[in-house]
């Protein structure tokens, strides 16, 4: 991603450094983070970011707002999610966003957040995700 673009982060956890992680996004990318479901839906966003933590399967409402991205309010979507063994949740957030026909990124972003990690990340931490997102080829 070489110009900045039209970007939202959006949270669908209550783990502590998983919004840190978000905010961090926010704050690099100086766009907007809301929680799902938002207070204000996307709107012709190039990029969302769906920072969330997963056990089992999605939750409805991060699964409902996920059918509800189709290209009018998101072209494409990457996923953030904080636990690596949850690929099946992955999986359906994924078949999810591709059946309302937005370009879902193939690369999943895993980050390790414990119930015990607190709500602090490190420089370390921070930078990666945030070169992650900078290599995201946007359509």
């Amino acid at each position: 991603m070489s110009a900045p673009v039209k970007m939202r982060v959006m949270c669908a956890s209550n783990k502590g450094k998983i919004k840190t992680y978000a905010v961090a996004l926010s704050e690099a990318f100086k766009c907007r983070v809301d929680d799902v479901p938002p207070a204000y839906s996307c709107d012709k966003e190039r990029l969302v970011v769906i920072v969330a933590s997963l056990k089992g399967a999605p939750s409805d409402t991060l699964r409902r707002f996920c059918g509800e991205l189709n290209p009018s309010r998101a072209h494409n979507v990457a996923l953030v999610i904080d636990n690596e063994s949850q690929t099946q949740g992955v999986e359906v957030l994924k078949e999810t966003l591709r059946a309302a026909g937005t370009n879902v990124i193939d690369d999943v972003y895993y980050v390790k957040a414990g119930l015990f990690s607190g709500s602090k990340i490190t420089l370390e931490e921070r930078t990666a995700i945030v070169k992650w997102v900078e290599s995201i080829e946007v359509k």
